[in-house]
């Protein structure tokens, strides 16, 4: 029980459940309880699920067996690798969400006395400042969203890498006054006090789940001529915000709440200003023409 005991306690139960769906498997087969049992029905669960699932299947196996021999590592890793080139090929194209189109969402908002326009706005706000992921969105209350000078600080409660639990505050600077700051305090009386929880149903009696915080963040996008976005195109677009006006891949990784490096970069896009290119005034005065 070591290995589990070492691992944080959602994990450890992830990778048991894991387990034990493996060995039911081998036992409705009547195969022997070894390393090509494991192998057999790896490959079998291939055809259904992902490479990230896949993987998860290994490190329980790995955690309950003290690990795997190299004949049995380099075969998990090529079923792993080819599930992850079947999945490249049938990815879909990313939408981008930019910081206009969170504006486009707030000006709905303002210009309409909505109570569901007003939560939808806030939450494509906080997320695309604070780089949200669904599932914390869902989590975050209103005791751990506070406003001090100049900057909005939103505790998230639940962060995904975040295994001990402890909790993390991001931060982003506002205006007293702006539209988040208006939004936000609206939403807020509406909902007088009846749920501790930022995201709520209109009736303000139960938070909203995380299922229901993507299917809303769909909707929104979509009625701004982003069909096919999703509420992670906010937090893959709070990425690309903060690069292109100066932010450092330190702080993006902080706010975002990354544990690595390597797992931010997966969401940069290649843009001049990314790279230290700055745009000539020439081509500002284009752009500007552009618009009008």
């Amino acid at each position: 029980m070591i290995p589990f005991e070492a691992k944080a306690k959602s994990t450890a139960a992830a990778y048991k459940a894991e387990n034990d769906k493996r060995n039911a498997w081998i036992s409705q087969k009547k195969l022997p309880v070894d390393e090509s049992s494991f192998l057999l029905y790896l490959l079998d669960r291939a055809k259904q699920i992902g490479s990230s699932a896949l993987a998860k299947i290994s490190a329980a196996y790995q955690t309950a067996n003290e690990g795997i021999s190299a004949i049995g590592a380099s075969f998990v890793s090529d079923i792993i690798k080819s599930k992850r080139r079947e999945e490249s090929l049938l990815k879909k194209t990313v939408v981008e969400v930019t910081v206009e189109d969170v504006q486009k969402i707030t000006m709905l908002a303002m210009k309409e006395d909505n109570p569901e326009r007003d939560r939808d706005a806030l939450l494509a706000i906080l997320s695309f400042n604070v780089m949200l992921r669904a599932s914390e969105a869902a989590e975050i209350k209103w005791a751990g969203v506070k406003q001090i000078d100049g900057m909005i600080e939103v505790h998230v409660e639940k962060a995904k890498k975040d295994q001990l639990r402890l909790g993390r505050s991001s931060y982003f600077n506002y205006e007293p006054g702006s539209d988040a700051d208006i939004l936000m305090c609206r939403w807020r009386l509406r909902t007088k006090g009846k749920c501790p929880y930022v995201f709520s149903h209109l009736n303000s009696s139960k938070k909203l789940s995380k299922g229901a915080i993507s299917t809303l963040s769909t909707k929104m996008l979509a009625a701004i001529g982003k069909p096919g976005a999703t509420h992670h195109c906010f937090r893959r677009g709070g990425v690309n915000h903060m690069r292109r006006i100066g932010h450092s891949m330190e702080e993006i990784q902080c706010r975002g709440r990354w544990r690595s490096a390597a797992g931010l970069k997966a969401y940069l896009i290649d843009v001049p200003t990314a790279q230290g290119c700055l745009q000539s005034k020439g081509a500002e005065a284009d752009d500007e023409d552009d618009d009008d």
